[in-house]
């Protein structure tokens, strides 16, 4: 599950908030089922006590991440709820920003470290599918050199897949009994010193041949 910033919050907050994997782990805890979670609800879910879970909340509120959905008797006293604030994740990043770029790393280098935990723990599962329609573990790799207007056709794919991705949730309805709670990560960097117009020789960023 993924969220969208709000309009008020600065893309450094932002950054600083995801670039723990704990906050990310809680952000992606929404989409597992409908409705608000209380702090109660994430500790029982990743199995860590409460206690240890207020800052990041705080953060991810702070953030405008995360905001309170009202509250709700627990014993003698009422807990609060909280919910996503949109239904994507979108930061973006000035690679010219030293601070802004360091904590857009530090993000995206928390979201693969959960994928490689999902990964690794997926393959202990009686469900898991490599191979047909119903695949749910998957994992690609690939190096391509592409024109200006190939990767604008990549784009636009990619655009649509998102967009397609979304529909499927919405078309899904209510949760059943043979539904499946996914997790999707995705990456696209330009490489430095692999292929430059008109080079006949493309090196690594090393000088090794590619």
């Amino acid at each position: 599950m993924t969220t969208k910033r709000s309009a008020e919050t600065s893309g450094t907050t932002l950054h600083a908030a995801l670039s723990s994997p704990m906050r990310l782990e809680l952000v992606g805890l929404f989409g597992e089922e409908p409705g608000p979670l209380s702090i109660s609800d994430m500790a029982e879910r990743i199995g860590r006590p409460a206690t240890s879970l207020y800052h990041h909340v705080r953060v991810l509120e702070d953030a405008g991440v995360l905001r309170r959905a009202g509250t709700r008797p627990k014993g003698k006293r009422f807990e609060t709820l909280y919910e996503v604030t949109g239904t994507r994740l979108e930061v973006s990043v000035d690679p010219h920003d030293e601070t802004t770029a360091r904590q857009a790393g530090q993000t995206m280098s928390a979201a693969l470290r959960m994928a490689e935990r999902d990964f690794l723990a997926s393959l202990d599962r009686d469900d898991v599918c490599t191979e047909g329609e119903h695949r749910n573990l998957t994992g690609m790799r690939a190096h391509m050199r592409l024109s200006p207007q190939a990767l604008a056709r990549l784009n636009g794919f990619l655009q649509e897949l998102e967009s397609r991705a979304r529909e499927l949730v919405v078309e899904s309805g209510d949760p059943g009994p043979d539904d499946q709670f996914l997790s999707l990560t995705f990456l696209m960097a330009p490489l430095r010193g692999r292929w430059v117009a008109g080079d006949t020789n493309p090196t690594t960023d090393e000088g090794d041949p590619s």
